[in-house]
C-alpha cells in the first residue's frame, strides 16, 4: 500500500512539472512571447501588441496583419493557431499567397489543421480579425486578446487591444 502511494505521488509531481514547463515562457519584444530556451524566428514589423484604439460595436469588425519572418537557419513549422477568445479570429497567410483559416478559440467550432512550413527568409502574415460586437453590451470597455501560434521553434502570442464603445 505504501509503495502504491509513493508511486502515485511521484506520478502526480511528474505530470505537474510537465504542465508547468509547458506554460513557462519568457518575453521577447513585447508582442511575441516565446517558450523558454528557444532560438525563435523573429516577428518583423510591429512586435508590440497592436492597439486598435477606440472601436465602435456599430461599425463592425476590425483587422490587423502581423508579419512573422523566419530568420533561423532551419524551417519554421506552424502546427497550431488559436485565439484567446471567440470574438477574435486569425487567418494565416502563407509565403505562396494561400490562406488557411479562419482559426478561433479552441473548442468553439471547426479548427482547420495546420502544417505550414516557412523556410528561412520567408514571411507569413497573421491577420487578426476582432469583432467588437461579439460580447454584446456587456463587452464595452478595454479588452485584450491574443493569437497563439504553436511552432517547432516555440510558442508565439500576438497581442491585440481595443477600447470597445457602443
Amino acid at each position: 500500500m505504501k509503495q502504491k502511494i509513493i508511486f502515485i505521488s511521484i506520478a502526480v509531481i511528474a505530470i505537474g512539472f510537465l504542465f508547468w514547463g509547458r506554460n513557462k515562457s519568457s518575453t521577447s519584444g513585447g508582442g511575441a512571447i516565446l517558450a523558454t530556451g528557444v532560438t525563435p524566428a523573429t516577428v518583423s514589423g510591429e512586435i508590440s501588441p497592436y492597439d486598435f484604439g477606440s472601436v465602435s460595436m456599430a461599425r463592425g469588425k476590425v483587422e490587423h496583419d502581423f508579419a512573422l519572418k523566419n530568420t533561423a537557419d532551419g524551417d519554421l513549422v506552424i502546427d497550431r493557431v488559436e485565439t484567446s477568445c471567440m470574438c477574435t479570429k486569425a487567418v494565416l497567410g502563407l509565403p505562396d499567397g494561400k490562406e488557411i483559416g479562419p482559426f478561433g478559440m479552441l473548442g468553439h467550432g471547426f479548427t482547420p489543421s495546420v502544417n505550414a512550413v516557412v523556410h528561412p527568409g520567408e514571411t507569413v502574415t497573421v491577420r487578426a480579425v476582432f469583432d467588437p460586437a461579439a460580447h454584446g453590451p456587456a463587452g464595452i470597455g478595454k479588452v485584450e486578446r491574443q493569437i497563439i501560434l504553436g511552432t517547432n521553434k516555440g510558442q508565439y502570442k500576438l497581442g491585440l487591444s481595443a477600447d470597445v464603445t457602443p
